[in-house]
Parts: structure tokens; sequence; C-alpha cells
């Protein structure tokens, strides 16, 4: 009985990995595929879009601001086979999405313990801003994915050094720095790994540095420079350092590390991430441990450079990790190692020590809210279509409809064809006095009966009411109100009633 027991426990452990491996790649594409086209595209999703979709190439790489130009010309090219519904346009954040799941597996396997990857392959193939950027119309995923890439082929080089795999490593970085902007920032520890580890190839990894340099120059004077926007300089000017004293570099840089944790961990596994990534970053073998540290510290420490030279925004606020995503992988797999590493001490004489730490670290990383945000994602949702289709069934001839300034480019998107008399796009957030020099006389032809204001991505209800109170002064009133998620449409009225007193308040319903 004994043998055909020790037969039966190595016939499941040959055919386990397997099944776990296909269990976790089958979950990496579900809640990839899921809501991949029932969320409607949002302010910065929809400009992408409308840049697709311009006729000419010329004016699709224009329109596209600071979109890396093969990423725009990738979408549009399905676009222009499948059509430009949000499951196409979509679907190459989509490919890049699953392709890091799948190429980081074996990077993983290379960089550290059996145990220690297959956590990190849980880890990348859950992580919720992994999974969601995996479904949005941005180039942050491809971030990912070419920085999985590139190291992957590295170690690959490095395990059996060859022209072929050199010559692959060399085009990956090419043509994945017009996918990826933060590209720039990883290759230079790709170079630095391969030049330690492969020293007989040191002239051709000189070669091949040269490559990706004279690469990114010709992708700055063609594209690059042109994309460069001022707004955007101007909006991430709060998250460069501040190196005005050592107190506030220290707290700057204190405030940049807590929402880089909290961004990829969630506000609870936070607190224990840092500590976990230090113990992996020292208990990995050799020489995963020193590769590791290089692919996960040498980008972070170029993008910091970056920041300090006001040029890339570093662990920012109101969403701006996503920045950073090229860096998630290694973050997840150095927590891993960590993770494993506590496990392993903990076990020693004192499992059920081991098992409650467990325990309270997957109850912190909140699993139920994990799964249910990978299956329906909230964030950035804004539905206007379903607000669309009122306005359509109730929009009159004497109406006007005004579109809040974050929801422009979904409107124009969604509703191409609407009659462009009857309708204004807000300039700014805090646009004022749509009529100003108005007499409120009724009986003028160019004055509209009621006006409806859309919004989406918008800070609250008592904000959107506020602002359209200044935008309309108080000779409205709010007649309809209809919401959905991340969006609004709002139906004012004239009421003559009402006097023209600078001091009126908004009315509510």
């Amino acid at each position: 009985m004994k043998p055909r027991a020790q037969l039966r426990h190595a016939e499941i452990r040959t055919w386990l990995p397997p099944l776990g491996l296909a269990l976790l790649m089958g979950l990496a594409v579900l809640w990839r595929l899921s809501d991949l086209g029932a969320r409607n595209l949002w302010s910065d999703e929809a400009w992408v879009a409308l840049a697709v979709l311009k006729p000419t190439v010329r004016e699709a790489l224009t329109a596209g601001q600071s979109t890396p130009p093969f990423y725009l010309l990738g979408v549009r090219l399905l676009a222009q086979v499948f059509g430009g519904s949000e499951v196409v346009l979509r679907s190459l954040s989509l490919a890049f999405g699953v392709g890091t799941v799948v190429l980081f597996w074996p990077l993983a396997r290379r960089l550290a313990s059996p145990a220690a990857a297959w956590l990190g392959l849980a880890a990348v193939t859950a992580a919720p801003v992994l999974v969601y950027f995996s479904k949005e119309l941005k180039q942050y995923s491809g971030d990912a994915f070419f920085a999985v890439l590139v190291c992957l082929l590295a170690e690959r080089f490095l395990q059996r050094p060859g022209p072929g795999r050199l010559t692959l490593l060399a085009l990956s970085g090419a043509v994945g720095l017009g996918f990826s902007h933060p590209l720039i920032f990883v290759l230079p520890a790709v170079a630095l790994a391969a030049y330690a580890g492969a020293p007989v190839w040191r002239r051709s990894l000189l070669a091949v540095a040269g490559l990706w340099a004279a690469s990114f120059l010709g992708y700055y004077l063609i594209f690059f420079r042109h994309q460069v926007n001022p707004e955007l300089v101007s909006y991430w000017s709060g998250e460069f350092p501040d190196f005005s004293s050592l107190p506030a570099f220290l707290t700057w840089l204190a405030g940049a590390l807590a929402r880089y944790f909290h961004y990829f961990f969630g506000d609870i596994a936070a607190w224990w991430a840092p500590v976990a990534l230090a113990a992996g970053l020292w208990a990995c073998p050799p020489p995963g441990r020193t590769r590791l540290l290089l692919y996960l510290g040498g980008p972070l420490l170029m993008a910091f450079l970056a920041a300090a030279l006001h040029r890339y925004p570093f662990m920012a606020n109101y969403n701006g990790s996503r920045l950073l995503l090229f860096s998630a992988p290694f973050l997840y797999l150095g927590v891993a190692a960590g993770v494993v590493w506590v496990m392993a001490r903990l076990g020693e004489g004192r499992r059920w020590a081991a098992g409650l730490a467990g325990l309270l670290m997957l109850l912190s990383l909140q699993p139920v809210k994990t799964v249910q945000e990978n299956l329906h994602p909230t964030l950035q949702r804004r539905q206007i279509t379903p607000l669309l289709a009122r306005l359509e069934r109730e929009f009159g001839p004497r109406d006007l409809l005004y579109v809040y300034h974050y929801a422009v480019y979904p409107f124009r998107y969604y509703r191409p064809d609407f009659p462009p008399e009857k309708v204004r796009f807000g300039a700014t957030v805090l646009e004022r006095n749509l009529f100003p020099g108005d007499d409120e006389d009724d009986d003028d032809e160019d004055t509209p009966e009621r006006v409806w204001l859309l919004a989406a991505h918008f800070p609250g209800e008592d904000f959107l009411l506020t602002f359209a109170s200044g935008l309309l002064g108080p000779g409205w009133r709010p007649t309809g109100q209809y919401r959905d998620a991340g969006a609004a449409l709002l139906c004012f009225e004239r009421d003559t009633r009402l006097t023209a007193s600078p001091a009126a308040k908004p009315v509510h319903p």
C-alpha cells in the first residue's frame, strides 16, 4: 500500500502545477475580459478614441497628444479592421495585460524561489490596478508588458548568451519605446544587468545600448518633443521633488512612498508591504536577488531623476502612480518573496503563527472587494450613454445642451451627430455666465426654453449644482436631475420670478 500511495502522491505533484497555472491564467483572462465593453469611455479614453478615429495618420498622431505613437497606431489599425467599439479600442490594452501575466511566470521563476514565483503570479493575476488598466484605452498596461518582456529576454540571454537572443532583446527594446514612454527608465537597468552578467559580450551590449539610445532620440525628435503638453506639466507640478530644504524633501519622499504602496496594495496592506518587500529583496537567492533589485529599483531611480528635472511625475497624487505601472510586476514579486520568507520563519515549529499571519495578510488585501472590482470596475466609471438616451427622448426644439468640460470628449465620441447649433462645450471646470448680458426676455427667439447640463468626472453633486448656478445665474431653476455611475444630466428652465441678485444661491429640487 505504501508504494501505491507514494505513486499516487507523485502523480498529484506532476499534474498539480499545470492545473494551478491553467487556473491562474484562466482567471487572468476572465477578469481582464469582464466588463471590457460595458463601461463607457471616460474623458482620457475618449480623446484617445477620437484621435484613433481621425481620417489620417498625421491627424491621429497630432490629436493623440501624449499617447505613445505605436500604441496609437496599433489601436487605429484594430479600429479600421474591426470597428470603433469600446471592446475593439481596448483590445490592445487587453492583449498587453494578459501578455504581462504570461511573461511574468518564466521571469519570476528565474528571479525568485518557486513558492515566491507562484505567489507573485497570483498577485499579478489578481492585482486590481493591473486588471483595470488591461481594459482601459490607455497605454499603461503596455508599460508593464514591455518592462517584463525586456527583463525576461535579458534573463534568457544571460542564461544562454547568443547572437539570436541578443538581437531579440535589442529589437524588443527599440520597438517597445514606441509603445511605452517609461521603457526608457527600464532599459538602462536591463543593459547594466546584461553587461555585468555576460562579460564576453560587453562590446555587443554597448552596441545594443547605443541602438536603444539612438531609437529614443529618434522617437523624441519625430514624436515626443511635439507631444509635450504644458498643461500636463503644470498639472503635475506639485508632484515633483521639493528640494527647498532637507525636511521638505523628506516629507515629500515619505508622502510619495506612502502613495506608491497604497496605490498598489490598498490602504491596509500598504502598512506591511514595504517590510515584506525589504525581506523579499534580502531573501531572494542570488543572482536573482541582485537583478530583481536592479529591475525594480533602477527604473524607479530613473523616474525619480526625471521628476527632479520636472519631466515625469513620481508617485503622484490623483491616481498618478499609474505612471509607475511598469514597476508593479517586480514590486509584487519582491513582496511575494518576502511573504514566503516570513511564512517559512514563522512555520518553523509554530505553524499556527504562520497560518494566522497568512490569514491576516490575505484579509488585509480585501479579497472579496478585489474580486468584485476585477469583475465590475468602479474606477473611472462614467456612464453617460443612458443619460444621452434620455436626453434624446426629451430634448426639445428650443432646448440647449451644455456639456461639462470633462464630458466633452465622451460626448463627441458617443454623439458626433448632435446638432452643433444646439450644444455648447465647456471650456473649463470653472466656466461662468453662459448668457452674458442676458436681459431675461422670454420672447427672444435666441434664448433657449431649457438648458440641459451633461456632466461626468465631477467632484460631487454639491459642486455640480454650484457650478450650474454660476453658469446660468439665478434666473433658472432645476426641473430634472438624472444620475448614473459617475455622470449626471440636469435640466433647467427659466424662472422669471427669481431676481438677478448675484447673491442668489443654487436652487435644490
